[in-house]
């Protein structure tokens, strides 16, 4: 399995991994290998306005990036 089909698996939930361990996996996967998709200084950042980033900010905040629409 190449590094792109294991992401795209993971980040689709297309089938169980074998190697996960309650969705710990997942969770790196998203921390470790999705930079920040925000500038500083944009209010759609869960660290704007003065919380300091953290992995469950950042992968709470890359989860929602994840799930929405595209910007135009």
């Amino acid at each position: 399995m190449k590094n792109i089909e294991y992401m795209i698996q993971l980040l689709t939930d297309e089938v169980h991994d074998p190697f996960d361990s309650g969705g710990a996996d997942w969770e790196a996967m998203v921390h470790y290998n999705i930079a920040c998709p925000y500038f500083a200084g944009d209010a759609r950042a869960k660290c704007h306005g003065g919380a300091s980033p953290n992995r469950d900010l950042c992968v709470e905040c890359k989860i929602e990036w994840l799930n929405a629409e595209i910007d135009p």
